[in-house]
């Protein structure tokens, strides 16, 4: 490891430990990873005592703007730690933070995307198998930060129960923003639902949900200005606030931020997606992650900064 990419995973470390404290469950969906060129995605996992041999861990990436499905298998034992990077060191990773890890890591093979990813303890039937924090260290854009996995909680030795995040049911939404020539909004969004019957088949994800302004935009000053307009996602992907406004909207909000009061409409099986064709899988909700880029126009101490956090 080059004293560049020691330095990046310094860094990274040091925002796992300020990260909350760690979800724990058999699956956990850790809902944004990038493998941007010179940026770190750095996932940090731990098990509990329940078995103390070898134990199956289960990698499911979704990448790209088809949402791809990619998996693999990465090893850890009972009780043990397995701090690796997202990225595979053949495309920028740093591997592992230590070296003398004896744990199997799951590297992503590819460089310059982005997408979320399940891990899942296919050996213990504890519900709190495994927990984790995803960090991500990335120059291109400003972005450092980190977050806790989400837990499903239950016990995914057993099939059905992987990657099954039926129970994330949050529909309602208020999206602010700054004004948009100092701070660029948008928000990675994740469609959730039970996804064990596509991982069980390797299949990809393509629950669909739609998100609607439903007839207002707010400025800054509480007045509503109408009108309808929708996005719609199939299993991940970015909102922005000029998504759900009309051109009169942006023209009424101008210079100054706004408020979204947005409801999605997660879809049945048989919804139509956006590539055009009928979902395989139903939608239960949807995961949020505000990203808010400052422009440099702003000035120290934000001004090419980026900022995530999961909106409530």
């Amino acid at each position: 490891m080059n004293l560049k990419k020691n330095l990046l995973a310094l860094s990274v470390g040091t925002v796992i430990a300020a990260a909350s404290t760690a979800a724990s469950a058999n699956s956990l969906l850790f809902p944004y990873f990038t493998t941007n060129n010179g940026g770190q995605s750095s996932l940090s996992l731990t098990t509990d005592g329940s078995v103390g041999g070898a134990r199956d861990i289960h990698f499911v990436y979704n990448y790209g703007d088809a949402c791809t499905h990619y998996d693999l298998n990465g090893q850890m034992t009972g009780n043990d730690l397995l701090q690796q990077s997202i990225a595979a060191p053949s495309v920028g990773g740093y591997g592992l933070a230590a070296g003398s890890d004896t744990s199997t890591p799951a590297y992503f093979p590819l460089a310059n995307t982005q997408g979320f990813l399940v891990v899942s303890d296919t050996t213990s039937s504890s519900a709190t198998a495994i927990s984790g924090d995803m960090a991500i260290a990335d120059p291109s854009t400003g972005l450092v930060a980190a977050y806790s996995g989400i837990t499903n909680a239950v016990d995914t030795s057993v099939a059905a129960n992987e990657g099954n995040f039926s129970t994330l049911t949050q529909t309602n939404f208020g999206l602010s923003f700054y004004p948009q020539a100092a701070v660029t909004t948008s928000w990675f969004t994740v469609v959730t639902g039970d996804m064990s019957t596509a991982i069980g088949a390797g299949a990809d994800w393509d629950a669909t949900a739609t998100l609607s302004n439903n007839g207002n935009v707010f400025d800054n000053d509480e007045n509503p200005y109408s009108g309808t307009m929708t996005k719609k996602i199939t299993c991940s992907g970015t909102v922005a606030p000029t998504d759900l406004m009309t051109t009169a909207q942006q023209a009424a909000i101008g210079p100054n931020g706004g408020l979204l009061n947005a409801t999605w409409a997660p879809g049945a099986a048989g919804t139509t997606t956006t590539s055009g064709n009928p979902s395989v899988y139903a939608a239960t909700g949807v995961v949020m992650y505000k990203m808010q880029l400052v422009s440099a126009a702003v000035g120290a101490p934000f001004a090419g900064k980026m900022f995530l956090n999961e909106q409530k």
